[in-house]
């Protein structure tokens, strides 16, 4: 069985090497370079905005008997700290290009994904924007 921690693990190394969603979200936190895309239970000090979270919302075996293939849900988070909400649903359309209709491998799994929604961006506080892009799909490892 595919564990949350191993699809997000995967999910997030495949986000990291895609440079139109990575490029976004690469900055230099205390003298490092980092591609703040994380796990949204991460809870480090080092961060900046805009940064990517991925938020696994369900996991769920297909077959009784075959227990290495998952249909999940997810939300792929976008935080942006700006005057205006327009980066953080800028950030969440690229990811969206990105992986509606993709099929990859990443860290030993096979994935096929689908957008099935894009959600506006809501205010944080005064300069905190979060917009999150949808997405079903299945894993298989």
């Amino acid at each position: 069985m595919l564990s949350n921690n191993d699809i997000q693990k995967a999910l997030i190394a495949y986000l990291k090497s895609n440079s139109s969603i990575a490029d976004e979200v690469t900055h230099t936190v205390n003298g490092k370079s980092i591609v703040d895309i994380r796990e949204d239970q991460w809870q480090g000090r080092d961060f900046a905005y805009p940064n990517v979270r991925i938020r696994l919302i369900s996991n769920t075996p297909l077959y009784s008997g075959e227990c290495n293939t998952h249909r999940f849900y997810m939300g792929i988070q976008v935080f942006t700290e700006d005057d205006s909400s327009l980066n953080a649903d800028r950030i969440a359309g690229i990811i969206n290009v990105a992986l509606h209709g993709t099929s990859f491998s990443a860290s030993g799994i096979a994935f096929s994904l689908r957008t099935t929604n894009l959600v506006p961006a809501i205010r944080s506080d005064i300069q905190t924007w979060r917009s999150e892009a949808l997405i079903t799909g299945v894993a298989s490892g």
